[in-house]
């Protein structure tokens, strides 16, 4: 009886144990793409950005984060009367940010279209911008702004099979809340640019424990 109890015991500790996984709870990263604007200049430019970004992994797949961002907008107008008739903003950003990955919500072992898609993220966050726009008559200015991202990373594991080096693609649409990005006082409707880049992460640091496995 005593060897049955033991052996019970031994066995539900191993099922416990594949149950979980190791997992790194801070990432760095960085990488460069381009700026799309919508404001008051209807014809929207394509601009050079890079950025930087660092977070922390409560779970695999919820993280918090910050990010900085270093480039141009860009935008022209068909409107003679709005003068200057271009704008470029070569501005910096940094904003704080939050991550939910599809892994958090999905059974992904079911298959391998549901392990593919794992790595699939929104997120939201809240941040500053500074502005310095070109030949506008109030060139330097600061903004409120509220990012909106739409990603996907996709991990390496290395030889002892943790996710360590990755692979990241986002779509971030940002929304000013006081209408400097074109550099013009007055705005009809609200400044907006979006922001569509590739990078690299790395995951790094004191490991978490989760119920899901990784792989």
């Amino acid at each position: 009886m005593k060897t049955t109890v033991i052996s019970l015991l031994a066995l539900i500790l191993c099922l416990t144990a594949t149950a979980q996984s190791n997992f790194y709870k801070l990432s760095l990263g960085g990488g460069g793409g381009l700026t799309q604007s919508f404001t008051d200049y209807e014809r929207s430019q394509f601009g050079k950005t890079i950025y930087g970004v660092g977070e922390y992994f409560f779970t695999p797949f919820i993280s918090l984060g910050g990010e900085g961002q270093i480039g141009r907008i860009k935008g022209k107008t068909r409107n003679i009367d709005l003068k200057p008739t271009q704008f470029v903003n070569s501005y910096k950003s940094f904003t704080i940010n939050s991550k939910l990955y599809l892994g958090a919500l999905i059974d992904y072992k079911r298959n391998g279209f549901s392990n593919a898609i794992k790595g699939l993220y929104l997120g939201a966050g809240l941040g500053a911008i500074l502005n310095n726009v070109g030949d506008a008559a109030h060139p330097k200015t600061k903004d409120l702004i509220i990012p909106l991202n739409l990603g996907y990373t996709y991990y390496f594991p290395n030889k002892t099979g943790y996710y360590r080096y990755g692979i990241n693609a986002n779509y971030q649409s940002t929304i000013s809340l006081d209408g400097g990005i074109d550099g013009k006082e007055t705005t009809s409707h609200t400044d907006v640019y979006t922001y569509f880049s590739i990078g690299l992460r790395y995951q790094f640091g004191p490991m978490g424990l989760s119920r899901k496995t990784l792989y």
